[in-house]
């Protein structure tokens, strides 16, 4: 079995995919619950400052500013000073006691400032706020900490610095075993239509039942082989039949030859030569039928289109193609439709060629226009007509209904292919053919056929196998 090249593996591709994709979405919401979690404590950091400045500020209007002031309720790290307009320490909390003023407020500023000569705090977080005692108005500095937002930072980028390459390689892992896992089944319908040759066409790849897309894909694939086994089928058939059609008249003309040499004195040349001849020109007819399903079956039938008037068409293929039973043609004007004229002429003569060998004593062409876009051709015989279980088998190649339609004496049987073509070329024009009976006996029976040919007049015409 051959081995998938590493770098074109969709196995590894998508791994890598479905990693890069969980990495990306694991750093994401990493950095978005960091950031969260960091502004949530400074934001609290902020909270508790404020709150303990309000309630200092409270005792500084009411003129009740206890001397030390009290610890911040929850934090002693906390720390305060009330500094006077001079910029003297009024009071202070116990851990900054005896300390000149740490910070400064600049005049119409909120942001207090680092007070000069003041000895350094390190990273700590500072608010200010402005009071009127009784005495003179005052400005109260809260200051707290902020190594716990360092140490915060420090351990999620830490927790970052090893979480991450951990959930890397197991992104990895873990997506390599499910795609693994989910490939698994490709890879065996792969495998199991490798091993199906032109010669085994008959095996399916066994399907699991199930809705999703791996069984979809098995049945698409099985109905393809379907497909393929019916053409190869009808390959072989038409293959073994065109052989034994080339067959018969060239044994025939082979044998009147070696009549012929065996006994040159005695021998009817004339008639021999005659029956030579009419086989000779079946087997062209047989041949020149074969190379147009050929290119029919590689939709090169239609060499060119152009303006057709359909039924000056009938008219002339009936008058350049003597009938055993006689021929009325109904047209009552021209109907136009675009197409081949030479491969129209030939479907209107198969038609005319079939209608003529199992008539009985009339055949009747109708050509007319159903609606705007549509002309209808219609070839009508009083023979024993179409059984309705056959009227889609005759229209296959090298198909004759024998037991179905009778056949006189002494005439030349057909090829099996003249409905077969006909049903190609109205095909390949955009048309159909169907076939009904032409009427019924007094007993219900339904006798003749006729067969209804309808053509686009303006729409463009399709090719189709």
């Amino acid at each position: 079995m051959t081995r998938t090249v590493p770098n074109r593996s969709l196995r590894l591709r998508l791994t890598l995919l479905a990693t890069l994709a969980i990495t990306v979405t694991v750093a994401l919401v990493t950095a978005v619950l960091a950031f969260t979690m960091v502004s949530s404590v400074r934001s609290n950091v902020l909270t508790t400052l404020n709150a303990y400045g309000d309630s200092i500020g409270q005792s500084a209007t009411a003129g009740t500013l206890p001397n030390p002031l009290p610890a911040a309720p929850g934090d002693s790290s906390i720390w305060a000073q009330v500094v006077d307009s001079s910029g003297t320490v009024v009071t202070s909390t116990v851990n900054v006691a005896g300390q000149p003023a740490l910070y400064m407020l600049p005049a119409g500023s909120t942001t207090p400032q680092s007070a000069p000569g003041a000895p350094g705090r390190g990273d700590e977080r500072v608010i200010a706020q402005r009071y009127a005692t009784r005495r003179e108005p005052v400005v109260i500095y809260v200051g707290g900490s902020t190594q716990l937002l360092a140490y915060l930072d420090q351990d999620i980028q830490g927790h970052l610095l090893y979480v991450l390459p951990l959930i890397l390689l197991g992104a990895i892992g873990v997506s390599w075993l499910l795609i693994g896992r989910t490939l698994r089944p490709v890879e065996r319908i792969r495998a199991e239509a490798a091993e199906i040759t032109g010669s085994d066409l008959h095996r399916r790849i066994p399907e699991s039942g199930s809705d999703d897309e791996i069984g979809r894909l098995t049945h698409t694939l099985n109905g393809m082989l379907d497909r393929l086994e019916a053409s190869a089928d009808r390959q072989r058939r038409f293959v073994a039949d065109a052989s034994h059609e080339l067959r018969t008249p060239l044994a025939a003309v082979r044998t009147s030859m070696e009549v012929g040499l065996a006994h040159p004195d005695r021998a009817p040349w004339p008639e021999l030569a005659t029956r030579a001849v009419t086989e000779t020109t079946r087997l062209q007819r047989l041949v020149e039928a074969l190379l147009l399903l050929a290119r029919s079956d590689d939709n090169t039938l239609l060499r060119h289109r152009e303006p057709v008037d359909l039924a000056a068409l009938a008219r002339t293929a009936i008058s350049a193609a003597p009938t055993r039973v006689p021929v009325e043609l109904r047209a009552a004007r021209p109907v136009h439709v675009t197409g081949d004229p030479d491969q129209l002429a030939r479907l209107i003569r198969n038609l005319l060629d079939n209608a003529d060998r199992h008539g009985n004593h009339h055949i009747e062409v109708t050509v007319a226009q159903d609606d705007p876009d549509t002309a209808v051709l219609t070839v009508a015989d009083d023979g024993p007509g179409i059984a309705p279980a056959d009227r889609d088998r005759v229209f296959d190649r090298f198909v004759r209904l024998q037991a179905a339609r009778t056949r006189h004496a002494g005439e030349s049987t057909g090829t099996g292919l003249g409905l077969s073509i006909a049903r190609d070329i109205s095909t390949a024009h955009g048309g159909t053919i169907t076939i009904t009976h032409t009427t019924c006996d007094h007993d219900g029976h339904e006798r003749g056929a006729t067969f209804t040919v309808r053509l686009p007049t303006n729409a463009p015409p399709t090719e189709s196998t």
